[in-house]
């Protein structure tokens, strides 16, 4: 499969999963999205650790230190898997996998060259694994005994997934 062939199978995955999706050129498209998505007055945690971190936030007014304290996370996940969809999450750099299950909207953003074709294939690039993953595909989603279904329970309600070069 072509890079342009993941990437937009990723993109069809999480979008049927009903993850937000969005694809940016640059990062300054990145800068501009993000306030779009994240409504104005919500808190925003962002570990600002990368390049596309700092530039997602820049002009992000509500800003907090912890995510215990945030209604939504802004943060590049470590991987996408193209085959379902799903973003992966983990304790690197300083990380907190926290950090994307608390806040209740989730900003994820996901440069093309971290998305695997399969979650096989993402293990296998992997030399150490991190000590704590999160495989996260959609918005948090669960269904009593009754089947009555709920979102937002055990993870956040909302996911936003952008991609970017």
């Amino acid at each position: 499969m072509s890079r342009e062939e993941i990437v937009t199978l990723f993109m069809e995955k999480a979008a049927l999963a009903a993850a937000g999706t969005l694809e940016v050129a640059d990062s300054e498209a990145l800068s501009a999205a993000v306030p779009l998505l994240v409504q104005d007055g919500k808190k925003v945690y962002c570990p600002a650790l990368t390049q596309l971190e700092q530039a997602a936030v820049r002009d992000v007014v509500f800003r907090v230190e912890g995510y215990a304290q945030a209604d939504a996370t802004v943060e590049e996940v470590l991987a996408g898997i193209a085959e379902t969809g799903s973003i992966v999450c983990a304790s690197v750099e300083g990380r907190a996998v926290q950090a994307s299950l608390l806040p209740s909207h989730h900003v994820a953003i996901l440069p093309t060259g971290k998305i695997y074709a399969t979650l096989e294939e993402f293990f296998a690039s992997l030399g150490t694994p991190p000590t704590n993953v999160a495989i996260i595909t959609g918005p948090s989603r669960t269904a009593d005994i009754e089947l009555t279904l709920a979102i937002g329970v055990h993870g956040p309600e909302r996911l936003d997934i952008i991609v970017t070069a």
